[in-house]
């Protein structure tokens, strides 16, 4: 796996740091350590040009849904 680094989001973030490729990103979902919000899962983006990944620091809490 590529090494992950850390992104700013700010503003409008739409153009890979690395390549320069400039019509957004693809999202990916990591699980993560909970912090104490609960929140078990960071958000990536992956730059669908180079493939480099960036951590923008978002951290969200996904939960399971019971199977019917």
């Amino acid at each position: 796996m590529p090494e992950v680094r850390h992104l700013a989001a700010t503003n409008w973030q739409h153009t890979c740091p690395d390549c320069g490729y400039e019509n957004g990103f693809h999202v990916s979902f990591r699980h993560v350590t909970p912090d104490p919000q609960g929140n078990n899962t960071a958000v990536w983006f992956i730059c669908p040009s180079c493939s480099a990944l960036f951590d923008i620091g978002l951290r969200v809490r996904i939960q399971q849904e019971p199977k019917p």
